[in-house]
C-alpha cells in the first residue's frame, strides 16, 4: 500500500486538468454506474513505495471493482470485480473502452479520481503506440515539459556525479540520507510508539512505517494544507528526497519534469 501524501496533478498538464474539470461536469449526465474521468499523477515515495517502486499504479479504494478499475480482461467490465494488489488490473480513464489498459496494481494511495503511477511506469509505457488517448496525452505533455523546463539540457547529477557542480550537492544529500537512515532503522527496530516516546523534540518523531515525519510541516500547498514530509533516509539507495519532502528524486527526466521544482537541485544548468 502506498503511503503517498494527497496526490498532485502533474504540473505540466494544465490543459489536461482543465479538460478533466469539464469532464467532471459532463459526468453528471452519465448513467448511474458509469466510469468517472480519472487524472494521472506521478509519485516516488522511496522505501514506502510498494514493489520497490516498479512500474505500477495505485488508486483510491473507492474505484476498485468499478468500471474504472477491475480484474482483466476488458470483457469483465460489465460485472467488474476488485483488483488484487500485486496482480494485473484493468484501469480505465473514462467510460469508452478505448480509455482502458492493463497495469500492475499495488494498492491504495492517492486522492480519489486519480491514477498514481511510478516513474518506472511512464518509462516503460510512454513509448507504446497503443496507449489510451488520456495517457498518450500525458506522455506527450511530459516530453514537452522535459524540453520546456530544460531538463534534457541540464547536468544530470545522477548520471554525472563527479561534475564539480554536482559533488557538493550529492555529498550533502548523502550525508542527510545516511544520518536519517540510522534513525529509520532504530524506529523500525523499536516500533514507532517506543521510538517517538524517547524523542526530546516532536520534530524528530516518525510515522507511516517510520518513513515520514509524524507532524505535518510541509506546505502550505496551493490548497492551503500541509503534509508530512518524506524523510531523507526513506529514499532508496542512489535516490534522494526532494526539496519539499514530497518525493524521492532520481535521474529520470520525466519524473524531474513532472515533480518540478522538487528535484531541480539535482539538475544543474550547464
Amino acid at each position: 500500500m502506498s503511503l503517498r501524501k494527497p496526490g498532485r496533478p502533474l504540473p505540466v498538464l494544465l490543459g489536461v486538468t482543465l479538460a478533466g474539470s469539464l469532464a467532471v461536469l459532463a459526468a453528471c449526465e452519465r448513467p448511474a454506474g458509469g466510469a468517472e474521468p480519472m487524472r494521472a499523477t506521478l509519485y516516488d515515495d522511496g522505501l514506502a513505495c510498494p514493489g520497490d517502486c516498479d512500474a505500477h499504479v495505485v488508486f483510491a479504494p473507492r474505484h476498485n471493482g468499478t468500471r474504472n478499475a477491475f480484474r482483466p480482461p476488458l470483457e469483465n467490465r460489465p460485472t467488474p470485480q476488485p483488483c488484487v494488489p500485486g496482480e494485473l488490473c484493468m484501469i480505465c480513464f473514462d467510460e469508452p473502452d478505448s480509455s482502458c489498459l492493463t497495469a500492475l496494481y499495488r494498492g491504495a494511495g492517492p486522492a480519489e479520481l486519480t491514477f498514481d503511477f511510478t516513474p518506472a511506469f511512464f518509462a516503460s509505457h510512454c513509448g507504446r503506440p497503443d496507449l489510451p488517448p488520456q495517457l498518450a496525452e500525458t506522455c506527450g505533455a511530459l516530453r514537452s515539459a522535459v524540453e520546456g523546463l530544460g531538463y534534457d539540457r541540464r547536468i544530470n547529477c545522477f548520471d554525472e556525479p563527479d561534475d564539480s557542480r554536482c559533488r557538493p550537492i550529492l555529498a550533502e544529500a548523502r550525508r542527510l540520507s545516511e544520518a536519517d537512515r540510522k534513525e529509520r532503522t532504530a524506529c523500525l527496530r523499536e516500533g514507532e510508539r517506543a521510538y517517538n516516546a524517547r524523542q526530546s523534540e516532536r520534530s524528530r518523531e516518525r510515522s507511516l512505517g517510520c518513513n515520514y515525519e509524524r507532524y505535518g510541516t510541509g506546505g502550505p500547498n496551493s490548497a492551503g494544507t500541509t503534509w508530512r514530509r518524506l524523510l531523507p533516509g526513506s529514499c532508496r539507495p542512489g535516490t534522494f528526497v526532494g526539496r519539499d519532502g514530497l518525493d524521492c528524486c532520481s535521474g529520470d527526466l520525466f519524473a524531474a519534469a513532472a515533480l518540478h521544482p522538487e528535484c531541480s537541485v539535482f539538475f544543474r544548468p550547464r
